[in-house]
């Protein structure tokens, strides 16, 4: 009991490194997960996106792409020739986006050439210049499939531009209509926090651990009568507390940021308290290794950062190559994402079932693999008196 009351002690002395780290979390977890969410049902709208065209074909189909362009979008003049300005114009935000039609442009599309027959300057930056993009070619397909059928230019122009302006005032109607299931913001937070708290456990236990490596605290414990695990359980019991009353914190920042409430949020707490195991077996391995306070940070650094860009944390899988993707199987944090965008997919009636508690069960596998890993190394440690 002396040493569980000699951890939770010990947890003043790094008060202020506990205060900044929420600080951080409570601010940029709350910014960036407020400026993601979205909700499903404006994700598929489309935009209008500011067009700066430059025809220099002036041919038939041309004038058409233009005036569908017109219909559709906001064209301006590009008041430039230059790729060098229009390149600018569009990074600096003057127009979203530019399109330079060559002189012979329609000459090559009737002779059969599809690649490269327009210039693009910053097309697919964002969802609206790759649509964008893609109904232009969308259009061109179109026009040369009335030409081979036999259509006149003026004909095949006429047509394809009434279906595609057709085309463009489809809207989405989203039949789910329960709120609960188009929130991302709790989704945004809650994924953020692998990260933060990862990076709150791991410097904060291991300064709370560091304390029982002290010399003096050491011997005083060792001369105890003690057995060893007795003293191990009795420092785990410690630091689980603190660490339940951190990840409570961090859930708390993360609700508080909410501006409405969510029947899933028991799940994505559960979840939480899960890898809130696996931070504190990651940190019980880092002082295992080291207790000072420099190589602390730089190993939980580099423990928690190339983790959070591999499983999703900082960038989405999809962005990932596929061998990323398998390697990011191995981390935990792969797992606990995993579990978040489930949490968010999944019909709540359907959450709390075999796929869920796989999940849990992988992230619990992980902190115990840390605490086991630390165990040895400081049995070993203290056997060889290391």
């Amino acid at each position: 009991m002396s040493v569980f009351n000699a951890v939770l002690k010990s947890t003043k002395a790094c008060l202020a490194t506990i205060i900044v780290y929420f600080a951080v979390f409570s601010i940029f977890g709350t910014l960036s997960a407020k400026s993601q969410a979205t909700s499903i049902d404006t994700m598929f709208e489309d935009s209008i996106v500011t067009v700066a065209i430059t025809d220099n074909d002036d041919s038939a189909i041309s004038r058409g792409l233009v005036e569908f362009l017109r219909e559709t979008q906001d064209v301006v003049d590009p008041q430039t020739t230059s790729y060098v300005e229009m390149n600018d114009n569009v990074r600096f935000g003057i127009y979203d986006y530019a399109l330079i039609i060559p002189e012979d442009f329609s000459v090559k599309l009737i002779s059969g050439e599809k690649d490269d027959l327009l210039e693009y300057i910053a097309p697919g930056a964002t969802a609206s210049q790759y649509l964008l993009t893609q109904k232009i070619r969308t259009y061109l397909n179109n026009v040369m499939v009335y030409l081979n059928c036999g259509y006149s230019e003026e004909k095949a122009i006429e047509l394809t531009n009434e279906n595609m302006v057709k085309l463009s005032n489809t809207k989405v109607t989203i039949m789910d209509t329960s709120d609960e299931n188009h929130r991302t913001f709790y989704t945004k937070m809650f994924v953020f926090m692998a990260y933060a708290l990862m990076m709150i456990l791991g410097v904060s236990i291991s300064s709370v651990l560091t304390f029982t490596k002290n010399t003096d605290v050491k011997h005083r414990i060792n001369v105890s009568g003690m057995h060893f695990k007795s003293r191990n359980f009795a420092i785990i019991a410690g630091v689980l507390c603190v660490g339940f009353v951190i990840t409570t914190g961090a859930i708390f920042i993360a609700t508080v940021g909410a501006t409405d409430n969510n029947s899933k949020l028991p799940f994505y707490c559960i979840n939480v308290y899960f890898l809130m195991l696996v931070g504190i077996g990651m940190a019980y391995m880092i002082t295992s290794l080291t207790t000072n306070e420099s190589l602390i940070n730089m190993v939980t650094n580099m423990l928690v950062l190339p983790m959070s860009f591999f499983c999703g944390v900082f960038i989405d899988l999809q962005f990932l190559s596929a061998t990323l993707v398998k390697i990011a199987h191995f981390l935990p944090l792969y797992w606990y994402t995993a579990n978040v965008r489930f949490i968010k997919d999944t019909p709540i009636n359907n959450i709390w079932g075999k796929t869920f508690f796989e999940y849990l069960l992988i992230e619990l596998l992980f902190a115990c693999i840390f605490f086991a890993t630390g165990l040895i190394i400081s049995k070993k440690k203290e056997q060889y008196a290391v």
